[in-house]
């Protein structure tokens, strides 16, 4: 029997044949795909108005359990492709999963039809998924970088405050207070006066109640001191 006549049948109904809608979305991943309705509503109509009977009917092998897919003409020529199955879950949720994305995929494949990426939700969801964990690794990162900056500015700034040295007499007066009242032992105030003895003279030349204020507290802070006072 002569196969001519379904091949050009075959051919003619290619030529009919659409582009399947993406009418459907994948729950998991977000992105659109064409579904086995979509696939059947593109192709089928072409199939029989070139005299195909679209068949897809399930069955088992020696290799596994497959969808076979046939495009059977009146002419008695016929084309047909199996497609096996790897169901992601067990049972019969996804044994059926399985078989609609392989009768979905026979079929595109026997008409010719190559899915756009997104129509393949299996195929798209892999990229989908790397393409997520790459904004996701390069988001941390900024944000490590972001942290680590932000970190280095406030370090700076807390060292640019610490290291600047006090301008006016009053901002020495302030300076030597604070450092008078953090002392714990009279080690310590001694040193005070042995370190800012110039600072304390610009003080005095400035404004003799400031040196004398500043005076009355240091005698003050050392009477505690010697007294127990911490």
């Amino acid at each position: 029997m002569s196969n001519k006549e379904a091949i050009a049948a075959l051919a003619a109904a290619q030529k009919e044949m659409e582009t399947p809608h993406k009418d459907a979305t994948n729950p998991h991943y977000g992105n659109k795909y064409a579904s086995l309705k979509s696939c059947i509503k593109a192709i089928k109509p072409a199939l029989n108005d070139n005299d195909f009977a679209l068949v897809q009917s399930a069955g088992r092998d020696d290799l596994g359990d497959f969808v076979e897919t046939i495009f059977e003409h009146t002419s008695g020529g016929k084309f047909q492709s199996k497609f096996y199955l790897s169901p992601d879950k067990k049972g019969m949720q996804g044994m059926g999963s399985a078989a609609t994305y392989a009768k979905r995929y026979g079929l595109l494949g026997l008409a010719g039809i190559e899915p756009d990426e997104d129509t393949d939700d299996d195929a798209s969801a892999a990229k989908n998924d790397e393409k997520k964990a790459a904004a996701k690794r390069a988001a941390a990162k900024k944000a490590k970088e972001d942290a680590a900056k932000a970190e280095a500015e406030h370090d700076a700034a807390v060292r640019e405050e610490q290291n600047s040295a006090p301008t006016t007499p009053e901002q020495l007066k302030e300076m030597m207070e604070n450092k008078i009242k953090a002392a714990t032992e009279t080690w310590q105030l001694k040193k005070i006066t042995e370190t800012h003895g110039k600072d304390f003279n610009t003080i005095k030349q400035h404004s003799e109640n400031m040196s004398k204020e500043l005076s009355a507290y240091y005698r003050t802070r050392w009477d505690q001191l010697n007294t127990g006072e911490r």
